[in-house]
């Protein structure tokens, strides 16, 4: 088996983990909620200007940080989002650990199969 066939193995056998499962149902919610989807633009955007000052060489007005940070806050209380937020980090974690794993397989050790 080539290792694209392994790869592609490895990726249908991580979309039937509960954490790729949970983070697609929260994905839903958040897309299903107009409130919750508007929030997450508004501070995508407000993150794109703040990047945008800083690759410049310019430091992100007062304004725009507070704002970001109100956006933040307001996300933060959201029910929605914060299923979703907990469901990326679960999901993350997942995705790190396949990585290690897969470090692990690549650097040669002791008693390890060639």
């Amino acid at each position: 088996m080539s290792v694209f066939e392994k790869a592609k193995e490895l990726g249908n056998e991580i979309r039937k983990t509960e954490e790729y499962q949970e983070l697609e149902r929260t994905s839903k919610n958040v897309q299903e909620n107009p409130e919750a989807n508007q929030m997450i633009e508004q501070i995508q955007e407000v993150q794109q200007k703040i990047q945008f000052a800083q690759q410049s060489g310019v430091e992100p007005s007062q304004e725009q940080v507070q704002e970001f940070n109100d956006m933040k806050t307001k996300m933060d209380a959201n029910l929605t989002i914060q299923a979703y937020a907990k469901a990326q980090e679960s999901f993350n974690q997942l995705m790190q650990d396949v990585n290690n794993s897969i470090s692990e397989g690549i650097s040669p050790s002791e008693g390890s199969e060639e």
